[in-house]
């Protein structure tokens, strides 16, 4: 006899939410692994002692988490997903009958109450900490990289601005080296009684740079084999222990890789007490400031080498010995080009290596080496530029192979899973701020995935 079902549902009913959701549910591991409570002192600031309720910070926070896990983009859809699923309510402490805070809390809370504050910044280092606790962060490798973060701005509303230049931060260090090599070469002047002849103080200098008129934070993307237009950059730094992503940064799209990465392994340091051993990271990051800053932070790197047999001139000098112990080059007729001054050209500093004019002048090899018009031989060789060298033996180790697989491993599959699952392809919010948020949430929904997989 075939049966049919009575439409009727409004009998009386009484329901645990608690026995619809999987023991083994994300949620629910989440929830007994992690107690959220600690965001109730994170955000007190941000609330009046007096007047009516608030919506609860932690049920909002844990909202938001919902939408990164399951890689809800729209606050709207959001809202419609808690009301419909019984996990998410349960996660929530939301019984059925109980309405969801509408979509436009967040844009006000973001807008009105969060703006300019930090305390999605501490809610993810609270996590971090956690798993410091726990042995699953331990800093002795850390892998970086950026990833693009499609803008939301239109690509025909860009235009030409000239503002005045000012240094990359990253150049700070050597920076300070150039000093150091110029007071010393001053005191040896004065010993030797030599003429000073130093580098010309750098004057305001200007720059043109393309503005996106939508949201003048985003920068215009134009790499090879990346997408064009209006982007953001996302840095990450990732312990490779378990993949826990430490710190992640956003910037506009326009700024190069390595800008930003000296100092965010200082803030991780400082941050965190990490005791970084090494740092892993690819080429574009080769550069002498970036290892002159590794070498301050007594950090070792082991960077994917860039060839520079053409990057400063180096053919033209392949015959001539450095030693480094003297700091002079001997040239094929046996004569030495001692250090005389410092130059800078564009943000490097470079270390001027002269010979005698009387040595020169009767060289046999005087018209193949430089030419009829110059008087002497000169050299010109990049601060710190043994450092670059002491990373391209690095590269032949054992050591940096591990290094570079675990960051193609936890870069290039962090990144993937991020944008893919976790809300950090592109963005529907418009300012560095909103995105910072936004790359907060979607890197705490894999370090909390990874949390939990590690720790059952």
């Amino acid at each position: 006899m075939m049966g049919r079902k009575d439409d009727y549902q409004s009998r009386m009913e009484f329901i645990d939410l608690n026995t619809f959701v999987p023991s083994n549910h994300i949620l629910r591991q989440i929830n007994e692994k992690i107690d959220f409570s600690f965001i109730y002192n994170k955000m007190e600031m941000y609330y009046s002692k007096h007047g009516r309720k608030s919506l609860d910070p932690v049920l909002l926070f844990k909202m938001l988490l919902i939408g990164y896990l399951y890689n809800v983009d729209s606050e709207r859809e959001l809202e419609q997903e808690v009301n419909l699923n019984i996990a998410y309510r349960w996660f929530l402490g939301l019984d059925l009958t109980d309405p969801v805070p509408d979509h436009s809390t967040f844009s006000q809370n973001r807008r009105r109450r969060f703006k300019d504050s930090t305390v999605f910044q501490e809610i993810f280092d609270h996590i971090v900490k956690l798993c410091m606790e726990k042995g699953l962060v331990t800093g002795e490798v850390i892998v970086t990289d950026s990833t693009h973060i499609k803008a939301s701005a239109s690509k025909s509303k860009v235009e030409k601005v000239t503002v005045e230049k000012t240094p990359s931060q990253y150049l700070n260090t050597l920076e300070l080296e150039a000093k150091k090599i110029e007071k010393e070469l001053e005191e040896k002047r004065k010993e030797t009684g030599t003429k000073k002849r130093g580098r010309k103080p750098k004057g305001p200098s200007t720059e043109t740079i393309s503005v996106v008129k939508t949201d003048s934070d985003a920068g215009v993307l134009s790499r090879p084999g990346k997408p064009t237009g209006p982007h953001y950059l996302a840095h990450t730094s990732i312990d490779t222990k378990n993949g826990i992503i430490v710190d992640i940064h956003p910037s506009p799209g326009n700024i190069n890789d390595c800008e930003p990465f000296v100092e965010r392994l200082k803030v991780i340091q400082d941050k965190f007490e990490l005791d970084i051993k090494s740092v892993g990271a690819d080429r574009g990051y080769d550069t002498t400031p970036i290892h002159h800053g590794l070498k301050t932070l007594e950090i070792t790197g082991y960077i994917s080498p860039i060839k520079y047999d053409n990057a400063f001139d180096t053919t033209s000098y392949r015959d001539f010995f450095y030693n480094r112990e003297t700091d002079t080059y001997t040239c094929p007729n046996q004569k030495v080009l001692t250090f005389t001054h410092l130059m800078s050209k564009g943000e490097q500093y470079y270390k001027t290596y002269s010979a005698k004019t009387k040595d020169c002048k009767v060289c046999p090899f005087r018209e193949k080496c430089f030419g009829k018009t110059a008087s002497r031989r000169t050299i010109s060789r990049p601060i710190a530029h043994e450092l670059l060298e002491e990373n391209i033996k690095r590269a032949k180790t054992n050591e940096y192979k591990l290094v570079q697989k675990l960051r193609r491993v936890w870069c290039e599959g962090s990144f993937g899973t991020m944008k893919t699952k976790h809300n950090l392809y592109k963005t529907y919010k418009r300012g560095i701020e909103k995105i910072h948020e936004q790359c907060l949430f979607s890197a705490l929904a894999l370090n909390l995935k990874r949390m939990i997989k590690v720790m059952n």
